[in-house]
């Protein structure tokens, strides 16, 4: 009851601020100074027939009680208040700019209280560009308590945090050519036994304009991965590149960067592996009223549900938008990954591929200038070749989503 509560309370102040806020224009709510304060809410209301990803078990026999899969189902209601502080030329970035953002995410559940929860999500920006040289330091937390497929391989609601720091410059060496370096820590902090993890890298380029709307160029990356836990053995990585930005036309754009990777495995007896590794992005307005966005990825990532397994995961999704007419749009989200787990240690176990797709179909709409309200359905599934369909598991979520920013 205390929940249910608690949940009808939020709700109800979030969606009387909707009805009841009128943005005439889109400046900010106030300043300090030179700062603008820019405050945003956001709720939800999903049901999730399969909360904590369990896998698909076999029936019990026929005349006997229990007899459907195990699989836990439930209302959840997310509330989401956040604030965002930005100065500057925050837009465009070439002069000096300043950016934060924190949410605040309460997570309540209608029947199962255990799996409540809060997390914090922060990010803070700044830089700018001086001559022919651009610089930005940023830092971002991400926190979150749900059942994610991919980083979890399916191991329930996890407490998670994820700090990312970003270093990246780049130099205007010529009109044509241009250099530039990345340099980023990514510190995955779990609870449970999940294995904590820190990975750091730098990646060198230089693009060179050969035509008008083609960009071309060669990178270079060096990486180390700690995996914290006796058994779970680190590894360092070394990548060559090649870069390749196409204007295609006003209404297409192409983006990719293909090249190998090896990687050092600091444990006996293992091969150190040879991979391909890409991400290709592409965009195409279709129409004046149809947006479509394609992305492939291939690369090596941490299994911190398996310390002493590497995942290679390769993977492809679309989005596709269209605006039905002022105000309201629908979509669609789809993808599909591979994630092939491979053993950094001989006491690794349970070496498995699994296979992931999801299917995302929405609507939303846009009301009162800075409001929206979006449903959605869900279907999540994921096949794995490991033993009694340990990892295996389907999912279906139905949602709305309301939102308000400054």
């Amino acid at each position: 009851m205390k929940n249910n509560k608690t949940i009808a309370l939020g709700g109800m102040a979030i969606v009387a601020g909707l009805a009841g806020a009128s943005a005439q224009d889109s400046a900010a709510l106030f300043k300090i100074g030179s700062v603008e304060v820019r405050p945003h809410a956001s709720y939800s209301i999903v049901y999730d027939d399969n909360i904590f990803l369990d896998h698909k078990k076999a029936p019990a026999p026929v005349g006997v009680a229990g007899n459907k899969a195990g699989r836990d189902h439930d209302w959840i209601h997310t509330i989401t208040p956040g604030l965002r502080l930005n100065a500057g030329d925050a837009a465009t970035r070439q002069s000096a700019y300043f950016n934060a953002n924190y949410d605040l995410v309460l997570t309540r559940f209608t029947d199962t209280s255990g799996a409540d929860s809060v997390d914090h999500n922060g990010l803070i920006e700044f830089g700018g560009k001086l001559n022919n040289l651009s610089l930005s330091v940023g830092q971002t937390l991400e926190s979150r308590s749900d059942a994610d497929a991919s980083t979890l391989a399916a191991n329930g609601r996890v407490k998670r945090k994820t700090w990312t720091t970003d270093v990246k410059s780049t130099y205007e060496v010529s009109e044509k050519t241009t250099a530039g370096l990345d340099l980023q820590q990514v510190i995955g902090d779990y609870s449970g036994n999940l294995s904590d993890s820190t990975e750091r890298s730098a990646n060198l380029y230089l693009d060179y304009q050969v035509l008008p709307k083609v960009k071309m160029g060669l990178g270079a990356t060096l990486g180390y991965l700690d995996v914290d836990g006796a058994g779970n053995p680190n590894s360092s990585y070394q990548q060559g590149l090649l870069r390749l930005n196409w204007s295609a036309t006003e209404k297409s754009s192409i983006r990719a960067e293909v090249g190998f990777e090896h990687r050092n495995i600091q444990s006996t007896g293992i091969k150190d592996p040879n991979t391909l590794v890409f991400e290709i992005g592409a965009d195409w307005k279709a129409s004046e009223q149809t947006t479509v966005s394609l992305n492939a990825g291939r690369g090596t990532k941490v299994s911190n549900s398996l310390g002493n397994q590497l995942n290679e995961e390769t993977s492809v999704s679309t989005s596709i938008k269209h605006n039905l007419w002022e105000g309201l749009s629908i979509g669609l989200d789809a993808g599909y990954s591979v994630s092939d787990y491979k053993p950094t240690s001989l006491a690794a176990v349970q070496v498995r591929k699994d296979g992931y797709y999801f299917v995302k179909p929405s609507a939303s709409y846009r009301f009162m200038e800075r409001a929206q309200a979006t449903v959605f359905y869900q279907y999540r599934r994921n096949d794995s070749d490991l033993d009694n369909n340990g990892n295996d598991f389907y999912n279906s979520q139905l949602g709305l989503e309301l939102s308000y920013r400054f």
